[in-house]
């Protein structure tokens, strides 16, 4: 996508209020609604029938007989009948039409990409044809790939490769290879998953290699002088070293987001959890995450790795690999016991890069849904498109033209009515600097806020119906300068490899084993 304005940052928003799942999903729930009416309507119909039938019998030999006002009656009661049976049918068809037309969405979205691997196929093979000058047209494709992506974005250039590159090297590689490509496609394919099977290929691979070894989580909670700034007053009142800290935000997405920023400065492989009384005197409860802490080996000590990473991404097929635990998630399930949360209060999750994949991999999944009762979402520059959260949590994501990250997903989020994304055109990120720099930029959780707080005063109507969700979720007015208050601690994670595993690395280990131990007391340095 290009900058519509080269002064200011401008934004593209997809989903949400104003788009045509939205619109089909209130027509669903009008249609459920009908339903519901139908029903009611089922009694008043038989009551109906009833008295024109006792009418009937009591005017049995009375002079003069009743014809007139007897058959206007018959005359209601089958007017009513065949209403009933219009709204039933009504109330099917909207019911229906959301889900004619998601299906309808998902087989063009299909054949739209599967027509872009055909022609990718195509090119590869006239490349092929070449011969010895098939090196100069590679080198021409990529040039044009990189202006376009300069042009246009480089996140969706980088989708269009990672979901045309195999088409286009298998053409490449000549006809030996490109006729099995092309026999392949002739398969129904699920496009709504691309990015899932690459995910799912590479942790296999960590598996069978042993990078990643199954282990257990241990949790402690952080005190507060370890992750407070010292002399650096964050909220109203004194710090507790048991209870945590008293902690005022602002009162919108720029708030919600920079709890995950704030992550990044905590005990690594630590997450923020801060219960908010509303004004009702109900509690909620808002869970930050930071991205990925570790790079430096697949499987370290710190749940926000590359370890971490895979489990996210491949969460619906958790049972299918060696570690069968989401430790993030079950670190998040932890820190929420711990501080007090239930499983009936309201829990919105926040979380950049890493973090991202992880806030929505636990939205998305029916077993963390039974523990803790998430109502919302905010991420930032998070691949998660493969994560199919229900309808009725709202998921508010923030991307960059730029931030190759939010490529690995293999294509952008659905347009559905409880999913907004975001998509922000920030004015001369290219200009002068070298793609690397450009990208970084792009991924910036810094940049990331200050698109958080432009979107604070956005008028744009999905956008603004998030806001109020949030709004409805803090119980407060999302506006200018407010606050909300609350308590924060801070929780620490460790992924801790089983030591007692006497099966080879790369076989399956005891899930039990990797229960968390609650209150485990350890010290950082010990990483």
């Amino acid at each position: 996508m290009a900058n519509h304005d080269e002064t200011r940052t401008t934004f593209s928003i997809d989903g949400g209020a104003g788009s045509i799942s939205y619109t089909l999903a209130e027509i669903s729930e009008a249609g459920t609604n009908l339903g519901r009416l139908a029903q009611l309507m089922e009694p008043l119909a038989d009551r109906l029938e009833g008295e024109w039938l006792w009418l009937c019998q009591v005017s049995s030999g009375t002079a003069p007989y009743p014809y007139a006002a007897l058959d206007a009656m018959r005359a209601a009661l089958w007017s009513f009948r065949r209403a009933q049976a219009d709204t039933v049918e009504l109330a099917s068809k909207a019911t229906q039409a959301g889900a004619n037309y998601a299906a309808t969405e998902a087989r063009n979205a299909g054949l739209s990409a599967q027509l872009g691997r055909l022609a990718a196929l195509r090119d590869g093979l006239a490349t092929w044809g070449l011969g010895s000058l098939a090196p100069w047209k590679v080198a021409f494709d990529a040039a044009g790939k990189v202006q376009h992506g300069n042009k246009h974005g480089i996140r969706d250039a980088s989708e269009k490769f990672l979901n045309d590159g195999s088409a286009y090297l298998a053409g490449l590689l000549g006809p030996g290879m490109a006729v099995p490509y092309l026999l392949a496609q002739l398969r129904q394919q699920d496009g709504r998953n691309a990015g899932g099977a690459p995910a799912f290929a590479l942790r296999k691979l960590f598996d069978a290699t042993g990078l990643a070894i199954p282990g257990r989580l241990e949790v402690r909670q952080v005190p507060v002088q370890e992750w407070r700034p010292a002399g650096i007053p964050t909220g109203r009142g004194a710090a507790s070293p048991t209870l945590g800290e008293p902690v005022e935000m602002k009162a919108g997405i720029h708030g919600m987001l920079a709890g995950s920023s704030d992550a990044y400065g905590y005990p690594p492989g630590s997450i923020s959890v801060v219960a908010i009384l509303r004004p009702d005197g109900t509690i909620a409860w808002v869970v930050h995450l930071p991205g990925t802490e570790d790079w430096s080996t697949v499987d370290s000590s710190n749940p926000f790795d590359m370890e971490g990473n895979m489990e996210a991404l491949t969460a619906a097929a958790h049972q299918r690999f060696e570690q069968e635990q989401i430790v993030v998630q079950e670190l998040i399930r932890t820190a929420l016991q711990a501080a007090g949360a239930s499983t009936e209060q309201e829990v919105l999750i926040t979380g950049h890069s890493g973090g991202g994949i992880h806030a929505a991999a636990a939205a998305a999944s029916p077993a963390f849904l039974g523990d803790v009762n998430v109502t919302m979402v905010v991420i930032a520059g998070a691949p998660a498109r493969n994560q199919h959260v229900p309808p009725g949590i709202a998921v508010l994501d923030l991307q960059n033209e730029h931030d190759i990250v939010t490529a690995a997903d293999f294509g952008a989020p659905p347009a559905a009515a409880n999913w907004v994304t975001v998509t922000s055109h920030r004015p001369g990120t290219m200009e002068g600097q070298a793609p690397g720099a450009v990208m970084a930029q792009a991924h910036s959780v810094t940049n990331y806020l200050q698109d958080a707080a432009a979107l604070d005063s956005s008028s744009d109507p999905s956008v603004v119906a998030m806001r109020e969700r949030l709004g409805v979720f803090l119980g407060v007015g999302i506006g200018a300068g407010a606050t909300i208050h609350g308590v924060k601690t801070v929780y620490q994670g460790r992924d801790v490899n089983n030591s007692n595993n006497s099966a080879p690395q790369g076989t399956r280990a005891s899930k039990a084993a990797k229960q968390p131990e609650k209150g485990a007391d350890y010290s950082p340095g010990s990483r």
